[in-house]
């Protein structure tokens, strides 16, 4: 898929170098906030030069969206499809899955980001409009699979502002069970996390 950003370094100490950026990015991003993040705290907080961020990212807002990227491409490498169908309560557990809180606040940032970032509203748009394509064609045994679409974009991002907020995920006991009185997903289909 080409992006709208340049296509990573090919040479394994700059993929390397790439790769630590992005960890060390992310980092700072969750624990601080990228609007008050700077390249040149991610270039200490890295042990690099603010230049060799640069010759990575041509922004810090396309830094976020490489963020973003490769961590929903890490999960997303994890999906099981069929699962998700035949068994949705495990799909449902993902919202709350403490493994992606620090996603889920990146994306919130991001969607901040966007309103005022030209990078980030097009990496952001790019990166959706993909995976939405994706997610659909996973759903198209489901009826209606863009409402279906709709209500995981809008439980996501959802989950993802109550965590900014400082607001803990319920129990994932009580989860289930909740989301599956409000769906009326039977028994049979659900399964614990």
């Amino acid at each position: 898929m080409s992006s709208v950003f340049a296509d990573p370094p090919l040479t394994p100490k700059a993929e390397a170098t790439r790769a630590r950026l992005l960890e060390v990015a992310a980092e700072v991003f969750v624990e601080r906030g990228y609007a008050a993040v700077s390249l040149r705290d991610i270039a200490v907080a890295a042990g690099v030069t603010k230049g060799a961020i640069y010759g990575h990212f041509r922004s810090k807002g396309q830094l976020l969206v490489e963020v973003i990227r490769t961590q929903l491409a890490e999960r997303d490498a994890q999906f099981d499809a069929q699962a998700a169908v035949e068994r949705p309560m495990e799909t449902f557990f993902q919202f709350i899955n403490p493994d992606s809180r620090h996603l889920r606040l990146l994306q919130i940032d991001a969607a901040a980001a966007a309103r005022h970032d030209p990078d980030v509203a097009a990496g952001v748009a790019e990166i959706f409009s993909a995976r939405n394509t994706w997610i659909l064609d996973t759903l198209r045994r489901l009826d209606a699979p863009e409402v279906v679409l709709y209500v995981i974009n809008a439980l996501s991002a959802g989950v993802g502002v109550q965590e900014a907020h400082g607001r803990p995920a319920p129990d994932p006991e009580l989860w289930s069970k909740t989301v599956a009185r409000m769906f009326g997903v039977t028994k049979s289909s659900r399964q614990a996390p």
